[in-house]
């Protein structure tokens, strides 16, 4: 996991145990769970919760292990907490530099698990043609992203994404300005670049 989400590790560790280390050669965290006590605390809390179907095959494997019954999950609905640790897992947010347009976008080596979002929070679901070779969730209308909004209101992000997910509304007050536009040295455009480099930072904590 990228090195700026240690606290949702943290927030693992507190839970079922383990150790968090920086991962050798990489800018990134490894969390690891081994002892028995945390590993079935842990498979009872995902059991049920678990949608790719790589992932379900390999906890059928450990629940055969522990002579568990493996849980197959109900159909996704919008009011359903999984969206939000799969977008913390494999989510981004951002800017379009060029057009100033904001969006929210997953990423997947299949659409299986994103073509639900589509038909419960909107957007679309395209092939990306860029070095990852995957399907992509993504959406720029407004109102999907102001719902989007709300519910993380409710079912939070835990990594620092949640940051850039509250400076949202703060984006679209400053666009509806025009501060993106407006003449340098102004008030309306400090306030855009004050705005802009939160928005660049968004692993520090906002407080405001």
């Amino acid at each position: 996991m990228d090195i700026r989400d240690e606290h949702a590790l943290q927030i693992v560790k507190n839970v079922y145990g383990g150790s968090i280390k920086l991962r050798s050669n990489a800018n990134a965290l490894r969390y690891r769970l081994h002892h028995k006590s945390g590993l079935l605390k842990l498979i009872n809390h995902v059991n049920g919760h678990i949608r790719n179907s790589n992932r379900l095959i390999q906890l059928n494997k450990i629940c055969d292990k522990y002579e568990l019954i493996l849980i197959y999950p109900d159909k996704l609905n919008y009011d359903n907490s999984w969206l939000a640790g799969f977008f913390d897992a494999d989510g981004t947010v951002t800017i379009n530099k060029v057009n100033t347009q904001l969006s929210i976008s997953v990423s997947q080596k299949t659409a299986e698990l994103l073509q639900p979002l589509v038909e419960l929070y909107g957007g679309n679901i395209y092939i990306d043609k860029g070095s990852s070779n995957s399907f992509k969730w993504y959406i720029t209308k407004r109102e999907n992203i102001i719902n989007l909004v709300e519910y993380f209101k409710n079912h939070p992000s835990r990594s620092a994404k949640n940051n850039r997910l509250h400076l949202i509304p703060k984006f679209y007050n400053l666009k509806d300005l025009k501060a993106h536009k407006a003449l340098s040295g102004t008030k309306l455009e400090k306030s855009w670049q004050y705005f802009f480099n939160k928005w660049l930072n968004y692993e520090n904590k906002i407080n405001d």
